[in-house]
């Protein structure tokens, strides 16, 4: 059975022991149902993933204490950071998750104007501890280092006229201009997706105004939860993990 990989906000030391939380533990004992002596890998995105072996289990917590530490580096060359118009709970979720897994470096979700809901302030820090929760568990079942960065959420002018890579995009179905055409190597980018309906004749200009590039992905359009991770994919492979 593959060692499972277990995410922790901890500083892990060598031969020390963590003791587990809830969620972490309830896991390891009643999902894989591992038992003492079986061994879980750690990691906290420090570049490094240490191995270890449960000692004690109890009602409702896991101890495991370290055995030895690897050099791990599983993130990408390419650093991309993505904008995206909140969609529906269920699409959102799937995005945070997919992107994780192709190797994002941070998500900044944004309510535009043509935004399918919108989220109350009072909500937004349950909202991000669901979507770190989801990018965790993504993160430990693709072997990262760590989980991206997701920010809090903005709105649409505060957050495009703030940015300062150097290479900016804005998905956009009519644009004629595609990745195939950037000659230059980049280290960062920064890409823009909108909602179901896109950005709105003003959220364009003001993008186009402040460096984002419209950007096309081909003839089709494509849809909301589906453009992030066309766009990811073809990047990290032509600049990323597959180039």
């Amino acid at each position: 059975m593959r060692v499972p990989r277990i995410f922790i906000f901890d500083i892990i030391d060598s031969n020390d022991e963590y003791i587990l939380d809830r969620d972490q533990s309830h896991y390891l004992k009643n999902v894989l149902r591992l038992k003492t002596s079986m061994k879980v890998r750690l990691f906290n995105g420090s570049g490094y993933e240490y191995l270890g072996i449960i000692n004690k289990i109890s009602k409702n917590s896991v101890n495991v204490a370290v055995l030895s530490k690897e050099r791990k580096h599983n993130e990408s060359p390419l650093k991309v950071n993505l904008i995206i118009a909140i969609s529906r709970a269920s699409k959102f979720d799937y995005l945070i998750q997919k992107l994780t897994e192709l190797g994002v470096s941070s998500i900044t979700p944004i309510q535009s104007e043509r935004s399918e809901i919108k989220i109350r302030s009072k909500d937004q820090s349950k909202k991000i501890e669901h979507w770190g929760k989801i990018a965790i568990s993504a993160c430990q079942q693709c072997d990262r280092d760590g989980p991206p960065k997701i920010h809090w959420i903005g709105n649409f002018s505060s957050t495009v006229t703030t940015r300062s890579e150097n290479a900016k995009f804005m998905l956009e179905p009519s644009a004629k201009y595609t990745l195939s055409a950037i000659t230059k190597e980049p280290k960062e980018i920064c890409i823009l997706s909108g909602p179901e309906g896109g950005f709105s004749p003003k959220e364009r200009l003001l993008a186009d105004e402040h460096g984002f590039k419209p950007l096309s992905l081909g003839p089709r359009i494509l849809r909301t939860e589906t453009a992030p991770i066309v766009a990811l994919s073809i990047a990290q492979s032509k600049w990323g993990d597959c180039k």
